[in-house]
């Protein structure tokens, strides 16, 4: 038995202008070398501002006219001027275990040409986001009973042990478990024995220099 094969571009924490600038350039050919059926970018940084990010309508749309077809965040998601008005679109996801603390939603799907259904669970880490209720707790609630064809967890987390940990409990029911949050990508890209394709953090799209995209003067001042 032959099983289907969905391919899906994720990208890492998209950091400030310099970098939607640069996926506005290159992500439309990115999608078509790859064949990508789905693409979904964490872009709770996609606003730069001093020591601050968070996201705009408007940077939102140029990122969705590029390509991606889904949003994911993490501590950042509400920061900035319209960090609460941006969650009424629904291709903005937020850490699902937030709760009704937040604005937002925690999960998406994402459909695609072949009508093949995506879903995206956003949740972060306790490293993250220190009131957020248990992620595994919220991931089998959003799971249990949801007509989608194949689940993609974003884990954003400081904490391996988290995003490693959540991946081992979800054998059989997820195909991704991806870190984002500390904009170094890791070596450990692995598929679990229980199918889980796993990476304890993809990275980031921005800048290099610097520190982790952003200047490094608004930091080492409160050191």
């Amino acid at each position: 038995m032959t099983l289907p094969v969905y391919r899906l571009l994720f990208i890492g924490d998209i950091v400030g202008q310099p970098a939607l600038d640069y996926l506005e350039r290159h992500l439309p050919t990115l999608i078509t070398s790859n064949q990508a059926d789905f693409v979904v970018a964490n872009a709770e940084n996609l606003e730069v501002s001093g020591v601050g990010a968070g996201m705009t309508g408007a940077s939102l749309e140029r990122l969705f006219r590029a390509g991606v077809q889904l949003v994911t965040g993490g501590n950042h998601s509400w920061d900035g001027p319209e960090g609460n008005s941006v969650h009424t679109d629904s291709r903005v996801l937020r850490p699902l275990n937030v709760g009704s603390m937040r604005p937002g939603r925690g999960a998406g799907v994402v459909t695609s040409s072949a009508g093949v259904r995506l879903g995206v669970v956003n949740v972060a880490g306790c490293s993250a986001i220190s009131e957020v209720h248990p992620p595994l707790e919220a991931t089998l609630r959003q799971l249990k009973g949801w007509e989608v064809d194949t689940v993609l967890i974003d884990v954003h987390s400081e904490s391996v042990f988290e995003k490693l940990g959540l991946a081992y409990a979800l054998q059989g029911r997820a195909a991704a478990v991806l870190g984002t949050h500390t904009h170094v990508q890791t070596r450990d890209a692995r598929v679990l024995p229980g199918g889980v394709a796993y990476l304890s953090d993809v990275g980031m799209t921005g800048p290099s220099g610097g520190m982790q995209g952003y200047d490094p003067a608004g930091f080492v001042v409160r050191l």
